[in-house]
């Protein structure tokens, strides 16, 4: 289960980084904004239900 928690943790990174490049856009011209902002909020969610999977999972408690 410690892959599924390293996958958790990178699709939040990006999902960050995609943020942040969304931010900047938005300061800049404003193209790309919502597609940037759409696939940031997807990475986090991906992230979130990733972690959840890890921590609830019997598995996930012995290392």
């Amino acid at each position: 289960m410690w892959f599924t928690s390293v996958l958790a943790l990178w699709s939040a990174y990006w999902a960050a980084m995609f943020a942040q490049v969304a931010h900047l856009r938005s300061l800049d011209d404003g193209a790309g904004v919502v597609a940037f902002s759409w696939l940031s909020r997807g990475l986090l969610a991906v992230g979130a239900g990733l972690f959840l999977i890890a921590k609830l999972s019997p598995h996930g408690q012995s290392l």
